[in-house]
């Protein structure tokens, strides 16, 4: 009774707090999500762009399952209240997902590591980290799904029961139908299991044998065969979706590009800015150094290969955070019962008195407070983010259809939301030439993406890519490198047609 007491106060608090984390703000990605959703709906999946002005970009629609999702979510809405509506329904969808994700950590770790206070403890971290990831994105659908693929790992080398096979088959699928850029991933997570194993029998242990090395556990684990298999098979699981050969030629191709040297989440990560994953790394290291704790080897594997992704993209550190929590648990628990192997009872039973429950209660719902006032001020959408007033004046002054439009990366999917016609957005894949060839030939190709990358910064004249692309209108952000040389230059090229207090439009005169 007393157990159930605290699993229900620690869910409450977890919902509370990831429902604090959850941002107001929609994210650019966000506004492209519902105009595809829309468009597949009406027109299915054509492979084609609908949304630029460049005439015959192919595109793949990497996360189809879910743009359609979080497109019936705000028609849902807005049917209900209006566009307002629309965007309470993203947000609210949005909290939802997030708490998802913090009761999934929080119950995986209670199973595999056995403790609840450590797991609630594990859980509101690891949430913390994650805080600046939780937007309406097809990642935290995935994050969901990556941390319960290690659950059904786990439970499958310890019970082999067929009901973990059936989860580990259906998450690939789901993955290639929501957001195929981290399908490899999946299989990446087999990877230290399967060393382990390779690595046991190079040593020649016996079946299910153990042996304790300083600080390394090694087990030969013969279920670790079958889940050989099982990601084998799973690997056919690309096919079952609508985009064809997508699965598995999306990754290669964005690593073979220049994409992901240029957008902010994809750069390799400086741990100085990201002080709580230097905090678990510090744990961590301690409690290895300074303890008889032991790691397992395939924990080994794990940490250090999650590790690596995270120094070489930064938004690895989101799965360092997931899965490190995890073994951090495991380890801790281990280390704790070393020493006490009743320490993790008695701590269970502290927990659960009244005074401690409502110590922490405070302490997280006062965290939990101490972020929503932060973001008391938030609207929907950001009025100096997005050009919300100089679309609209755009829709009512100008022929659309007629006009060839230069726009900056970050709010061209808002444009192309208002309906209005982009030179570039946020799928950057779509504007790169190793994606939009028609010949599969990346050579064949239009680099788009580069093209804005160079005249933005102004490494080459803008008036060179405007010209090659018979640019007839410009909307800059007002503090752009762009906009200050057109205006300190006063070249009469371009005749400023409407500017707000964050944007500013400009007419190309030929």
């Amino acid at each position: 009774m007393k157990n159930k007491r605290f699993n229900i106060t620690a869910i409450i608090l977890i919902i509370i707090f990831c429902v604090a984390i959850s941002p107001v703000t929609m994210q650019n990605d966000t506004y492209y999500t519902i105009e595809i959703g829309e468009h597949i709906l009406e027109k299915g999946i054509d492979m084609k762009d609908p949304f630029s002005w460049h005439e015959d970009l192919p595109y793949t629609y990497p996360h189809w399952g879910y743009d359609v999702i979080i497109y019936l979510i705000f028609a849902t809405g807005q049917a209900i209240g209006g566009l307002l509506g629309g965007y309470t329904a993203i947000y609210v969808s949005t909290c939802i997902l997030s708490a998802v994700l913090g009761i999934t950590i929080y119950k995986v770790n209670t199973k595999l590591a056995k403790n609840n206070a450590i797991s609630f403890l594990i859980t509101i971290i690891t949430m913390y980290i994650l805080k600046d990831y939780i937007a309406a994105r097809a990642q935290l659908v995935t994050f969901i799904l990556f941390v319960l693929e290690i659950y059904f790992i786990e439970m499958f080398l310890e019970t082999k029961k067929k009901r973990y096979v059936f989860g580990l088959i259906c998450i690939p699928i789901i993955i290639s139908n929501i957001h195929v850029a981290v399908w490899y991933f999946y299989f990446i997570l087999y990877l230290p299991y399967i060393a382990e194993y390779i690595i046991s029998l190079l040593l020649k242990y016996k079946k299910g044998q153990t042996k304790e090395n300083y600080k390394i556990v090694t087990t030969r684990n013969e279920n670790t065969k079958l889940l050989l298999i099982i990601m084998l098979i799973c690997i056919l699981t690309g096919f079952l979706n609508p985009l064809g050969t997508t699965t598995y030629t999306y990754l290669v191709k964005t690593m073979q590009g220049t994409t992901p040297q240029h957008i902010s989440e994809h750069l390799p990560m400086t741990l100085m800015q990201h002080l709580p994953i230097i905090l678990d790394l510090l744990i961590l290291i301690a409690l290895v150094i300074f303890t008889k704790g032991k790691l397992k080897l395939k924990e080994i594997f794990m940490l250090g290969g999650l590790i690596v992704l995270m120094f070489y993209s930064r938004r690895q550190l989101t799965m360092f955070a997931l899965i490190g929590g995890i073994i951090l648990n495991q380890y801790a628990t281990r280390t704790f019962k070393l020493y006490n192997e009743k320490i993790i009872d008695e701590l269970e039973k502290d927990m659960n008195s009244k005074l401690a429950l409502g110590i922490v209660s405070i302490l997280v719902i006062g965290l939990s407070a101490s972020i929503a006032y932060s973001r008391l001020d938030e609207t929907y959408v950001d009025e100096q983010v997005y050009p919300v007033q100089m679309s609209e004046w755009i829709l009512e002054n100008i022929d659309i259809n007629q006009m060839r439009l230069y726009n900056e990366y970050n709010y061209g999917s808002y444009l192309l939301y208002k309906g209005i016609p982009v030179f570039i957005d946020s799928r950057a894949d779509l504007y790169a030439p190793e994606f939009n060839t028609t010949t599969g030939k990346k050579e064949d190709g239009r680099d788009i993406f580069m093209d804005f990358i160079k005249s933005s910064s102004l490494n080459i004249w803008y008036e060179t890519i405007f010209e090659k692309y018979n640019i007839t209108h410009i909307i800059l952000y007002k503090n752009s490198k762009m906009n200050v040389v057109i205006k300190n230059t006063n070249d009469s090229q371009y005749k400023v047609l409407h500017e707000d207090s964050n944007f500013i439009l400009y007419e190309r005169v030929k």
